[in-house]
């Protein structure tokens, strides 16, 4: 995660980041006729030292085909 890192051209604030990051993805997926609602979970380990809990994050996403 380049975030992590700080500022890329000056010196700043970085933290000590965790080497690997285990990421689970969880989903759901209702179709009807042509169109498709997806939605996804993903629920991320720790990626620097000092942080609390790990992340949860979704997206959903509603498609057509034609």
């Amino acid at each position: 995660n380049v975030f992590l890192d700080g500022n890329t051209f000056t010196d700043s604030h970085s933290v000590d980041k965790k080497p690997f990051v285990g990421d689970l993805q969880t989903g759901l997926v209702v179709q009807y006729d042509r169109f498709r609602i997806t939605y996804t979970q993903i629920f991320r380990t720790k990626e620097f030292d000092g942080q609390e809990d790990g992340d949860i994050f979704g997206s959903v996403s509603l498609s057509y085909q034609f």
